[in-house]
């Protein structure tokens, strides 16, 4: 059964080890992601029977406004649209909120959204925006 939990205690060897099976380069990962968290105002981690298999943290850049990063999802599980939930989880704390979203794609779309611009669809960062790769 999937559980979503929003700010748990993360063990970053462990997150490091999912950014790593779903495609991030990253030289020393645990202590960037440990760094990451601690800059975060929230994040939801998706386990299945304890296995974290979707993330995803906003921080807040002023009162109305925060940014999502690193909203990634096991590649077996990505059809079931647990990226759109992590996402939907995080607006709700602060849901009249412009929000922006990073992610690699093809398309290059990036700005303030509200929740109910973006559909639950995640914009694509521009080609040479950070990602984490």
């Amino acid at each position: 059964m999937l559980e979503f939990e929003h700010n748990p205690d993360v063990d970053t060897v462990a997150l490091a080890e999912f950014f790593v099976s779903v495609g991030w380069e990253e030289s020393e990962a645990a202590p960037k992601l440990e760094w990451a968290l601690a800059a975060s105002d929230d994040w939801i981690s998706c386990l299945l029977e304890g296995e974290i298999v979707g993330f995803g943290r906003t921080f807040r850049l002023d009162p109305h406004r925060k940014v999502m990063f690193d909203v990634v999802v096991d590649e077996r599980f990505r059809a079931l649209g647990l990226a759109e939930e992590i996402m939907r989880r995080l607006a709700e704390v602060v849901p009249a909120a412009e929000f922006q979203v990073f992610r690699r794609g093809s398309e290059a779309e990036l700005g303030p959204h509200s929740w109910a611009e973006a559909r639950y669809r995640v914009p694509n960062a521009p080609a040479d925006a950070y990602t984490g790769r």
